[in-house]
């Protein structure tokens, strides 16, 4: 296979997690909910460095119906906030801004607060509709040059495009791109959010990799990428949400001046080795090593009597307990606040999602965290699981209690 991005025949495979099912394939069947598993695993391009799955689904069977919903997490309506909050002062009043991957409206809600045109675009048809409860206008489709250029005709070009978390799902990368250039109007530009590569290398995030994310972006590719299509990086900052992300935003390029930390990041992710097969030979022995640190400790647990669940029926969640086979032998459920996925089976393991209260009612000694990106968040809000004597298990980078 070539690459996506840069059209070589350079891709080696560098962390394989072998047969997994869907992130998100939550099932009211326990049976179905085990089965359908497709192969994981991340390959290198020895010629532009994107790192990229090697084996990517349909996206309308991932994306037409989603479970995931942005509202659910008080961190991430925060952070949509705050950012609108920074951006509204610098836009003119017939301003013009577009979502791309606008899920429930979380983000663009903010703007319509302040009386500024929007337009969402998301494929989830279930998610669409929870959005026009937010006031929020959403385009029900998938992002493409196509759709770009037809909004372009029809005088909808942005002064700001938002894609936070979607670039990664896309199949085809360039046509993306290209389309951005396209729905940004000549002193428009874009802020796209995605996790780091470097991050996920350097704290041992495996569980980041699931078949929706086609795409684990690192800063030396994605300056190659933008710039094959006349666009360009001109600032980057670096957050802590989702375990480490980059927050980018490119405008057409030469429009404005480039932040010399773009290039300072590309020097340090080359001296980590991140472009480099070796690194990920260690990585995989070291993530071998925590899984049977994990697996060890609630065997253990289990033997003295303890009680065990799995806080977040997260995505990323659905990898670490397939790929270390934690399954209901080791848990008896899964709690998480989302109500679209409570009732249902996480896939591959024949743990039934439940509500969080759950945790008290049956008594729950520890709960592994499975959610561990807003780990802050969530020991706020069980706090009354702590006080009654329970403690959260952290998975990564190492096996961590809590107490």
């Amino acid at each position: 296979m070539n690459c996506r991005l840069c059209a070589q025949n350079e891709l080696r495979s560098i962390i394989a997690l072998g047969q997994i099912p869907l992130a998100n394939g939550f099932s009211a069947d326990k049976i179905v909910s085990d089965n359908r598993k497709y192969n994981l695993e991340v390959m290198l391009c020895g010629c532009c460095g994107l790192a990229q799955l090697r084996d990517v689904l349909d996206p309308k069977n991932l994306f037409s119906h989603y479970l995931y919903f942005s509202s659910f997490s008080d961190t991430m309506l925060l952070a949509a906030k705050q950012l609108v909050e920074h951006i509204v002062p610098t836009l003119s009043k017939n301003a013009f801004v577009i979502e791309i991957g606008s899920n429930d409206g979380y983000l663009l809600k903010n703007y319509v607060r302040y009386g500024i045109s929007v337009l969402g675009i998301d494929p989830a048809k279930n998610i669409v509709k929870k959005a026009s409860e937010n006031e929020v206008p959403v385009l029900c489709d998938f992002f493409s040059k196509a759709l770009a250029k037809e909004l372009a005709s029809k005088a909808k070009q942005a002064d700001i495009i938002h894609a936070n978390n979607v670039m990664a799902h896309v199949t085809d990368i360039n046509n993306f791109i290209s389309g951005l250039k396209c729905l940004l109007k000549p002193n428009g530009y874009a802020i796209i959010e995605v996790p780091y590569f470097l991050d996920l290398v350097n704290n041992l995030q495996f569980d980041t990799v699931y078949h929706e994310h086609v795409y684990y972006f690192s800063v030396k590719p994605l300056k190659i990428a933008f710039h094959r299509h006349d666009l360009e990086m001109f600032n980057i900052e670096k957050l802590a949400i989702h375990g480490g992300s980059l927050r980018i935003f490119v405008g057409h390029k030469g429009d404005r001046p480039v932040n010399k930390m773009i290039d300072d990041l590309i020097i340090q992710e080359e001296a980590r080795g991140l472009y480099e097969q070796s690194t990920y030979f260690k990585f995989m022995r070291s993530l071998l090593d925590l899984k049977d640190n994990l697996i060890n400790h609630l065997s253990e647990l289990k033997k003295e009597g303890k009680r065990i669940a799995a806080y977040g029926a997260s995505a990323k969640g659905t990898t670490l307990l397939n790929f270390f086979d934690i399954n209901s032998d080791s848990l008896d459920f899964i709690v998480d606040r989302n109500p679209k996925k409570q009732g249902l089976y996480a896939p591959g393991t024949s743990l039934e999602v439940k509500l969080p209260n759950a945790l008290l009612d049956k008594k729950i000694d520890y709960a592994l965290l499975l959610t561990w990106n807003f780990m802050e968040e969530i020991l706020e809000q069980q706090k009354a699981f702590r006080e009654q004597g329970g403690k959260f298990i952290v998975p990564l980078p190492h096996v961590k209690t809590l107490v």
